[in-house]
């Protein structure tokens, strides 16, 4: 019992201790009124908009013009091309 204290007591006053780093960025989703996801990366300001598509897939615009298309595979991971 008192090693689990010890290491979470160290572990708070290490994360007391080190700075955090700018390239911590946030990332906060919402949807807006038409019924799409929008993230908005506070670090960067990078906007992106998406919506799932007929196929299943969610496909995501950022502010900049750049289209991603993501889905699961047949082993169940969200992969974007």
């Amino acid at each position: 019992m008192y090693k689990i204290l010890g290491i979470m007591f160290l572990s708070a006053m290490i994360y007391m201790i080190v700075p955090a780093s700018k390239s911590e960025a946030r990332t906060v989703c919402s949807k807006n009124g038409m019924g799409q996801t929008v993230c908005t990366d506070d670090g960067s300001g990078q906007t992106w908009t998406g919506q799932r598509n007929g196929m299943g897939q969610d496909v995501w615009n950022n502010n900049s013009g750049k289209q991603v298309r993501c889905y699961y595979n047949g082993m169940r991971q969200y992969v974007c091309d």
